[in-house]
């Protein structure tokens, strides 16, 4: 995370100058540019970087060969948030003093900020081998080899930058993330949960104690058994429908199935799961998702849904694979609706340490039980989808795109049934980061693309009359995501969501937009 980088890189150049500014006397240099260096010291020790940086290299324009003015505007460069032209003055410092204390550790630390990963563990290596930089450079050779996805080869490092206290959060957070990268899911809870406790009060300590109760979860194996959640909020709907997804319903012949009308309503959510298996090949793991809508003037509109689903899966790795069974049932005005089965194999390919690539095929079986629904909307859908996954400096900032085509096959052979039969291409691109330590935010955008291999029948009164030469449908549908989460208390948090969709169509029956706004509480455990 950015700023435990930002807090190892204090730590470390405060060692710096505890040494540095004490021992090291200037062997080369100028009076003019000695004396420029010393007053850059006292901007320097205060943080004030740009004045710093304009007296350091007014010193190093005074004499290029001043070895301390040179390290010293790198140190400057690189607070600066420039880690590149910091690396050219340590290299340029180090040439001219290659002895000069703690330049090759800062050197490192520079490469690896610059995400030159190879040339970071060289130097550090090399400052690894100082007593008085053995710890600081241990957790950044521990940082550079879990950047380079060596995650066996960076917990020793971790382990021994835990001796020194202030580096000791820091060291047991990222070797907690190391294990759970190999695996290796009670290693790395005793780790982060070490972190928690003992630095309750400190950022990492923080993102520990939430990362165990709420991200450690849902891995295979870490923590407890089981999760419980409960969920109550208020949403409005700018144009309410009969489903949980106005795409199952859109356009539905003699029906209002999309209402084109706003209300307001309460939901409700509880739910659960319990990890039934949990082995060393493995896990299988079952949830249980209730839901009720509660709308204000619409209630013909109440929605209850019911969601049970069972997930086999390998342990994390380089190939990881698994299967998941969802049976939905869901309950219009407090009647049978609908009901559906799906199942959804996947194989996720890891591709070094910020990156992954998952494949998958779904096949949804869908039963309506009430009439005009039933029998032209049930049929079977068959879904393959590519999907890309990219961590942006650490793994809470993800960005995520991919592409699905799917098939809709109606059971019904009549007029009716057969319009409802299409081929549809899906692309996505979301991406989710931290904002602060206990606000989160998503955002994702979906375009959709239907296109309906027969006629379109449209309503006649209260029978399907189809035109003698009736127009095949293409929709094409823009959905918009904003979705925030603020933590309260470790299992407490405030939900708030925005949903926007855009259906166009070529026949003006089927076009509509819909918006969302929701915002709930929600308690786990």
């Amino acid at each position: 995370m950015r700023w435990n980088d930002g807090r190892k890189r204090l730590i470390a150049w405060a060692l710096v100058l505890g040494v540095a500014v004490l021992a090291a006397v200037p062997a080369t240099g100028s009076v003019r540019s000695q004396a420029l260096y010393a007053r850059g010291l006292i901007p320097f020790n205060n943080g004030q970087w740009d004045q710093a940086y304009r007296l350091f290299d007014q010193a190093v324009r005074a004499d290029p060969k001043d070895a301390l003015a040179l390290y010293y505007r790198g140190l400057t460069q690189a607070r600066r948030g420039a880690p590149t032209n910091a690396i050219k003055d340590f290299e340029d410092a180090l040439q001219l003093r290659p002895t000069l204390p703690h330049a090759a550790l800062d050197l490192g630390i520079a490469y690896f900020d610059a995400a030159q990963y190879a040339a970071a563990k060289t130097w550090l290596e090399r400052a690894h081998q100082q007593p008085a930089d053995r710890f600081a450079a241990a957790l950044f050779l521990g940082l550079t080899l879990y950047r380079m996805g060596d995650d066996a080869a960076a917990i020793p490092y971790f382990n021994d930058a835990k001796a020194d206290p202030e580096l000791r959060p820091e060291a047991q957070y990222y070797a907690g993330l190391a294990l759970l990268r190999q695996g290796k899911t009670e290693a790395a809870r005793t780790e982060l949960g070490d972190a928690a406790r003992e630095y309750p009060q400190s950022e990492v300590g923080r993102v520990a104690q939430r990362y165990t109760a709420a991200a450690a979860p849902m891995v295979a194996g870490a923590g407890k058994p089981w999760s419980v959640y409960g969920r109550v909020g208020f949403e409005y709907d700018s144009n309410v429908v009969a489903g949980p997804d106005e795409s199952d319903l859109k356009g539905q012949p003699g029906a209002n199935a999309i209402s084109r009308e706003g209300d307001g309503r309460a939901v409700v959510g509880v739910g659960g799961g319990y990890t039934l298996v949990d082995a060393d090949v493995g896990s299988v793991r079952a949830t249980y998702d209730f839901s009720q809508s509660i709308h204000f003037k619409l209630t013909d509109f109440d929605l209850q849904g019911h969601r049970v689903r069972v997930e086999a899966s390998s342990k994390p790795g380089v190939i990881s694979y698994g299967i998941a069974g969802t049976y939905d049932f869901y309950l219009l005005d407090y009647q049978s609706f609908y009901q559906e089965i799906l199942g959804t194999p996947w194989v996720t390919a890891a591709e070094g340490k910020d990156a992954a690539t998952q494949v998958y095929y779904t096949i949804r079986g869908r039963d309506f039980l009430r009439s005009p629904y039933n029998p032209i909307r049930d049929g079977t859908n068959n879904a393959f989808g590519i999907r890309q996954y990219i961590a942006l400096g650490d793994a809470a900032r993800v960005l995520d795109f991919g592409y699905q085509f799917d098939a809709e096959d109606p059971i019904s052979d009549g007029p009716g049934g057969r319009q409802f039969k299409y081929k549809g291409h899906q692309i996505d691109v979301g991406v989710s980061v931290p904002v602060t330590d206990r606000l989160r935010a998503q955002a994702a955008y979906l375009f959709r693309l239907e296109n309906y291999q027969f006629p379109n029948f449209l309503p006649n009164s209260s029978t399907f009359t189809p035109p003698p030469q009736g127009p095949r449908r293409h929709d094409a549908e823009h959905q918009f995501v904003v979705a925030m989460e603020y933590d309260l208390t470790t299992n407490l948090a405030l939900l708030g969501d925005f949903v926007g969709t855009i259906n166009g169509s070529n026949i003006p029956n089927f076009e509509y937009d819909r918006y969302i706004v929701s915002a709930s509480v929600q308690v786990t455990f």
